[in-house]
């Protein structure tokens, strides 16, 4: 069990290290959109380029903020509808959740590198006025959608232990 705590402790350092990494690019992203609004406003010479990084550097912010934000339990749920049950019931429900998730998942990873290895091999640009490369973005996005199943992984295995536990103490009592 040791080693299964190790590699889940692992996951989730990734996965906070990797966001408050990613965190950093909030300030660039403001300086863009404040050094654009006052070209657009200020000197009306609006840039052509502000808004193509903002986008990507958003981007990159979002995608590898999921799995954090899945660890930290960020993400919505029903907790009016969950919080009615006992424990046992849900982790139950989060098991199952979990599993769905990891069929959906799996099929959107799949999609994704052909998507991030196609854009790589074409060396795919925006198709607007600047347009900046975009396949970093969307290797990215891969990376970041791997890091959350990752997280969601973890997550499950550590449901699951949980509720072992609990059905072994059930049955002792």
């Amino acid at each position: 069990m040791g080693t299964v705590n190790k590699l889940l402790n692992a996951i989730d350092l990734v996965n906070k290290y990797t966001y408050n990494g990613v965190g950093l690019l909030f300030a660039p992203l403001t300086l863009i959109a404040v050094f654009e609004v006052g070209m657009r406003y200020l000197f009306n010479r609006p840039t052509i380029w502000a808004w193509d990084i903002n986008l990507q550097l958003f981007s990159f912010i979002v995608v590898f903020g999921a799995g954090n934000t899945l660890f930290q339990g960020g993400h919505v749920i029903m907790d009016i509808f969950i919080n009615r049950f006992s424990k046992k019931t849900r982790l139950k429900i989060n098991l199952a959740v979990y599993v769905v998730f990891f069929f959906a998942m799996s099929l959107i990873l799949w999609e994704l590198t052909s998507f991030a290895w196609r854009s790589l091999l074409l060396r795919e640009r925006v198709s607007t006025l600047f347009a900046p490369v975009v396949y970093p973005l969307k290797i990215g996005i891969f990376i970041g959608v791997s890091l959350l199943f990752l997280q969601a992984v973890s997550l499950f295995v550590r449901d699951l232990i949980t509720y072992a536990t609990m059905s072994k103490e059930g049955k002792r009592r």
